[in-house]
């Protein structure tokens, strides 16, 4: 053993029954617990929020090549379109009606353009 430089004694070792080194072993037990649980979880964490690999068929489905799962029907009081959803169908129709009636006047004045140019042409 070695001697204390100041006294020449050897130094004191506290007694066997001491609480004292119990205490500081638990407590260095259960801060290396705590560390470890905090550490799984940490890891657990990242596990699942890691970025997922982009598979072929997730971008099939995107593109619209690849089927895709039926979404469900919403029920309740959001089943009903919005006022502006209806708004825009409104003017989605209206803007149809007057694309399909300008072509259908088109077609209607070409034929009878055409007509009149062979009946010209049938008379002389």
């Amino acid at each position: 053993m070695a001697t204390a430089p100041t006294t020449g004694q050897a130094p004191q070792e506290a007694p066997a029954g001491s609480d004292r080194r119990a205490r500081i072993a638990r407590a260095a037990r259960s801060s290396a617990r705590t560390v470890l649980q905090s550490a799984r979880a940490a890891l657990r964490s990242a596990w699942q929020a890691r970025p997922r690999r982009i598979r072929l068929i997730d971008v099939l489905r995107v593109l619209g090549l690849a089927r895709r799962a039926v979404p469900r029907a919403v029920v309740g009081p959001k089943a009903y379109p919005q006022w502006w959803q209806r708004l825009l169908a409104l003017v989605a129709l209206i803007g149809l009606v007057v694309v399909i009636g300008f072509a259908l006047a088109a077609f209607v004045g070409i034929m009878v353009v055409v007509a009149g140019f062979l009946l010209e042409n049938a008379i002389s």
